[in-house]
């Protein structure tokens, strides 16, 4: 009975006296003991049979755990990768249509014979905008509709010069029409009437022409039945005249810009209106430049 006891105590502490957490007397004792006997041995043997088969179970699952975790990590990078070239590419892509957009545009913004019709959609009114320019001669007239009326303003301006900032001065007779009355000033000193061809996409640089290209967007569509892209960009960070226009595919000139609101450095805000565009080339004569009746006119002094 003694004996059975002895081997109670001794089989309760194998497990602590396997992963040596048993002191050196205690030690010992079950070494003496295991000596003389066969069962505690035997269960000592067992207990020591069962520690393997856990150890080598739990090893599979940690090299199974570590492959699903390698292919985890093998496919978040192919993922990633994935990701990476499909940006660069789609940047390269709208870097590589802004520059032949910006290149064909070019051909047309020192152009000496244009006409072109601006229509210009405010909240309260409509302005129409018409430009013809024939070498150094200017016409340039202005509707501004209304509910409550219609205002009519004419330049007819000849170029003679160009100020300090590199402006061209005009000489110039401005002819204003609206319900009540014609007034007429001759013979004006004016800076710039109008402008060239507007090359919207143009870029300063290599670095300019990145930035733009990731803060923007370029799909290929329609507008008003002419093959175009719309281009739109972050209004924060609007590296274009305007931030979402329709650019048209064989001019590289814009043909409609939306409302847009432009915010600077210096915390500057400019709102531009929705803007239509139509450009003709080598079309204006100098028919174009016949100024009115100068009898139906007050000259204004």
């Amino acid at each position: 009975m003694k004996e059975q006891k002895i081997c109670n105590i001794v089989q309760d502490l194998l497990p602590n006296y396997i992963e040596n957490l048993t002191n050196e007397e205690t030690n010992k004792f079950i070494d003496e003991h295991l000596k003389e006997c066969c069962e505690c041995k035997q269960t000592l043997e067992s207990i020591q049979e069962d520690l393997k088969v856990d150890d080598t179970v739990r090893d599979k699952k940690t090299v199974k755990y570590f492959k699903k975790y390698k292919s985890k990590l093998r496919t978040l990078r192919i993922i990633l990768l994935i990701i990476i070239v499909a940006f660069v590419g789609n940047t390269v892509r709208k870097m590589v249509i802004i520059s032949q957009m910006s290149n064909k545009a070019e051909m047309y913004v020192n152009s000496e014979n244009y006409h072109i019709m601006y229509y210009i959609y405010n909240k309260d009114k409509t302005i129409i905008s018409e430009q013809f320019v024939l070498g150094d001669k200017i016409k340039s007239t202005t509707i501004e509709l209304t509910p409550e009326k219609r205002d009519i303003v004419t330049y007819y301006a000849k170029k003679y010069g160009i100020d300090e900032w590199g402006n061209d001065m005009c000489k110039t007779n401005i002819y204003r029409e609206s319900e009540n009355n014609k007034i007429a000033e001759l013979n004006t000193d004016n800076g710039i009437i109008g402008g060239n061809p507007v090359n919207w996409l143009e870029t300063n640089n290599f670095f300019h022409l990145i930035l733009a290209s990731i803060h923007s967007s370029v799909k290929s569509t329609t507008y008003e039945g002419r093959e175009c892209y719309y281009i739109s960009s972050n209004p924060k960070k609007c590296y274009f005249f305007n931030n979402n226009m329709y650019i048209d595919k064989n001019t590289g000139l814009v043909i409609n810009s939306g409302a847009c609101e432009t915010i600077y450095i210096d915390g500057h805000i400019d709102r531009a209106p929705a803007t239509d565009y139509i450009y003709e080339f080598n079309t204006v004569t100098e028919d174009d430049f016949i100024e009115p009746d100068i009898s139906e006119y007050e000259i204004k002094q």
